[in-house]
């Protein structure tokens, strides 16, 4: 069976899809089968896979609204060996309205994703919700097992936390007994400052949460693999931001 996880955070600009997408490449990098599945409607993890979202053909809103005839039908290949996307595009924002009368739709994603032939094909699918609490994310989290907090190194940092603590604590509670916190991974961290460094170390004193060693740091490259459509693990496989995704790809591997 796959490892089923999501990098989730209630605000944008925190380096969720960016994490989401050089984890994928990361592990998929290992030689681990992986299928990344883009749950937001700005798309950027199917564009920051090489993907245009304006034409891609069918999306998981396909498969949710039961346009596919199921979630395996929506898996391309990327341009990468072991890895695949369920793509998006911006039309997912009106699916809560669409599905609106559906009963249990909060469950939709998850009986979608949990075929046996869809679980035993990959090692490991990476979910993309947006950055916000609601239906969608909500969807993914009924979805998943394994929860991966990408944490901006601010003033807000330790809000942001207790926010999707409170989130996972509800859907566990009322959906999905099986959801935990596998760990926190430090973004936009500048090593140089002591701010960072002083965010960083209380949130390491936080009892029961696992941070992981591998640190993102502040780099123009993973703003240009945005842009490029590329995993900054092929853009600039020497990197430090490289490095870092494959550190982290490591530790996951190892607790997973």
């Amino acid at each position: 069976m796959a490892v089923t996880m999501a990098c989730l955070s209630g605000k944008g600009g925190v380096g969720k899809t960016t994490t989401t997408i050089n984890l994928a490449a990361a592990l998929a990098e290992e030689g681990r089968r992986v299928l990344a599945i883009d749950c937001d409607p700005q798309s950027n993890l199917t564009s920051g896979l090489g993907f245009n979202r304006e034409e891609v053909t069918c999306t998981i809103g396909d498969v949710l609204t039961g346009r596919a005839s199921s979630a395996v039908d929506a898996i391309v290949a990327s341009r990468w060996q072991d890895l695949w996307i369920i793509p998006a595009n911006p039309a997912l924002a009106g699916l809560e309205v669409e599905l609106h009368s559906v009963e249990n739709r909060d469950l939709l994603l998850r009986n979608a994703t949990s075929s046996s032939k869809l679980q035993h094909a990959f090692e490991y699918i990476l979910f993309d919700p947006p950055p916000s609490l609601g239906f969608l994310t909500t969807s993914v989290l009924a979805a998943i097992n394994q929860v991966v907090v990408p944490l901006q190194m601010s003033g807000y940092a330790i809000l942001g936390l207790q926010d999707v603590l409170r989130t996972v604590q509800r859907v566990r509670r009322q959906i999905n007994p099986d959801l935990r916190v596998l760990g926190v991974v430090p973004t936009f961290v500048d090593m140089h400052t002591g701010f960072s460094r002083d965010i960083l170390d209380g949130i390491r004193t936080i009892p029961n949460l696992r941070v992981f060693d591998a640190v993102i740091k502040q780099t123009v490259k993973l703003q240009e693999t945005s842009l490029a459509g590329v995993p900054v693990t092929a853009y600039a496989p020497a990197s430090e931001a490289a490095r870092a995704y494959r550190k982290l790809a490591h530790e996951i591997i190892a607790v997973t």
